[in-house]
């Protein structure tokens, strides 16, 4: 059974398009272009996945079948595509990638895609989805969200694959210390997931046996996981630099009031709009710090001011390095490893949101 659908990325698309109307540096332009075309790319690959999951469960009263889902969690954020969940409370938690090339991975298990003119490193994208499981299973935790026997929290068992594209080529290496039977190609899946049922054998399936809940529990408890989707809200003008024009509009200034034939100005709280007497204003400028800035009634004093929401660190790599599948800096165009990208990720603020190589970080701070 379906539980939730991907979300739609058009009204993303058509913001980007309005700022390619916009006065835009070479720059931008390729950037927010390059962005549009990752967009597409993304989705086409996670629409190629959810086509082989569904055909194969979406009328099974056993398998409960969630598609992108963000998850916000201690100021972290993780972008899962696909979340896969059985009666025994299996959670296979899927990572969709669209390489066209294809995909190779080394004995050392770093990997890379083929650009069309040579192979480019990549993050991997079994760790990217570790990191994903991680903070998936820290936030059904947390919430007690998993079903329960005789006051005992059942446990669940992640299970990590990264789908690529049909027509996708993997090369993996001969011998290597690392299994990387995980990385399959979509259509492959259900097979995938019969042989390591088969692999189990008679105990570890008796085992598993044990904890099948009802088809009513699984749908309960993958809804659960649904309320805990927090949609991305994009800025990119912002992104990207963009000086969006603004909109004219007319402010027309009404006359001060005036007492005893004398013009005083009045001053009003910023919050409820009441008149504010003078030792109150004075009160509010030497205190300017603890009412941000502004003046406030006595009243509105005493209410806590909103709190600005906290840096969300994103745990998944942008679709751009994904598509390009390499990372260069922003501003000289110079290769980034992914320590560097990473160390600009987490400092996003100071960097504008950009990926810049250690020697602009130190020659330029945009």
């Amino acid at each position: 059974m379906i539980i939730k659908k991907a979300d739609n990325r058009d009204t993303d698309v058509l913001e980007l398009k309005r700022l390619l109307e916009c006065q835009l540096s070479a720059k931008q332009r390729f950037l927010i272009e390059r962005e549009i075309k990752c967009i597409g790319s993304g989705i086409r690959g996670e629409e190629s996945s959810a086509y082989y999951i569904n055909f194969r469960y979406h009328d099974s009263q056993n398998w409960a079948i969630i598609h992108d889902l963000r998850l916000e969690h201690n100021g972290f954020a993780a972008q899962i595509d696909h979340v896969l969940i059985n009666r025994c409370l299996d959670i296979y938690v899927l990572e969709s990638k669209n390489y066209y090339y294809g995909i190779k991975i080394s004995p050392e298990g770093e990997f890379s895609v083929w650009n069309g003119k040579a192979y480019v490193g990549i993050e991997s994208p079994i760790e990217q989805n570790k990191r994903h499981i991680s903070l998936l299973d820290k936030a059904i935790v947390q919430r007690g969200l998993l079903p329960t026997r005789l006051g005992l929290t059942m446990p669940a068992a992640y299970h990590n694959y990264v789908l690529v594209a049909p027509n996708s080529r993997i090369d993996r290496p001969s011998a290597a210390k690392t299994d990387f039977s995980s990385v399959i190609k979509a259509d492959a899946l259900v097979d995938a997931i019969g042989k390591r049922v088969d692999a189990m054998g008679v105990v570890g399936t008796l085992a598993t046996a044990a904890k099948m809940v009802s088809s009513e529990t699984l749908e309960s408890f993958a809804r659960s996981l649904i309320r805990l989707h927090r949609p991305s809200k994009y800025k990119y003008a912002e992104k990207f630099g963009v000086t969006l024009p603004e909109a004219k509009t007319e402010v027309t200034k009404e006359p001060a009031p005036s007492r005893g034939g004398n013009d005083v100005n009045i001053v009003t709280c910023e919050t409820c709009g009441t008149e504010v007497e003078s030792k109150v204003v004075n009160f509010c400028k030497m205190n300017k710090a603890k009412f941000a800035g502004k003046t406030l009634c006595q009243i509105c004093q005493r209410k806590p001011l909103p709190v600005e929401q906290s840096e969300i660190i994103e745990l998944t790599d942008s679709l751009a390095s994904e598509e390009a599948g390499t990372r260069t800096c922003n501003n000289c165009g110079a290769p980034v490893d992914r320590k560097v990208a990473y160390f600009c990720r987490i400092n996003n603020k100071r960097f504008k949101g950009e990926i810049l190589c250690r020697s602009c970080q130190t020659t330029q701070i945009r």
